[in-house]
């Protein structure tokens, strides 16, 4: 069978690398002359627009795919997924909508999750609320109505988060989003220390 581009190109690298050459009498590919190498480098360049092309359409579909509500992600709490699409969910908007006033009355994550874990809010059983959860919904943009992409591997992979405006239905309102963004800067605040210690992240429990 005719050789795809992308194998073509990686074949001859390999063989560049050991000083070797590479035949192929269907496809005219002969690297051991000066057509043959243009050939194949032609090829490469191909493969590499073919590749770029697929990631650019797969982008702009999923792009037009997350406008209209349709998040690559798994619904979150407050959130139901109705034909593919993500929606409120009347059982758990509740739960978001408290864990916010909780916040703005200065309750701090780990508060919250024990007021919850004694309740028993979601988790009747093994499972628990912990600060992390709190935070993560706290810090979470889908609840006005907005989705980052990127969010958790920008970083890793130098990608800068995209933010897509309106794209499902609020839970709670733009000015209460500020307020929380306020209400987290009194308490980092709050939490700083003033005096310094020696032995700090130094020493750590065995058990």
């Amino acid at each position: 069978t005719p050789i795809k581009s992308s194998a073509a190109s990686d074949v001859y690298k390999r063989q560049e690398k050991h000083h070797c050459y590479l035949i192929c009498d269907r496809d005219d590919v002969n690297t051991s002359t000066a057509n043959g190498k243009f050939f194949v480098r032609m090829l490469t360049v191909l493969s590499q627009l073919e590749i770029e092309i697929v990631s650019e359409r797969t982008k702009f579909g999923l792009t037009g795919a997350i406008k209209a509500g349709h998040l690559p992600s798994n619904a979150p709490l407050g959130y139901k997924r109705v034909d593919k699409k993500v929606v409120i969910d009347p059982a758990t908007k509740g739960i978001i909508e408290r864990i916010f006033e909780l916040y703005l009355q200065g309750k701090s994550y780990q508060t919250i999750a024990n007021i919850f874990n004694e309740e028993k809010v979601l988790f009747p059983e093994k499972k628990k609320w912990t600060d992390s959860i709190i935070e993560k919904i706290i810090n979470n943009r889908i609840y006005i109505g907005d989705y980052e992409r990127y969010k958790r591997v920008g970083k890793e992979q130098g990608k800068e988060t995209e933010i897509f405006m309106n794209v499902v239905e609020p839970i709670i309102s733009r000015a209460m989003w500020e307020d929380v963004q306020k209400q987290k800067e009194k308490n980092q605040m709050s939490y700083c220390r003033d005096r310094v210690y020696m032995f700090f992240q130094k020493l750590q429990c065995p058990t």
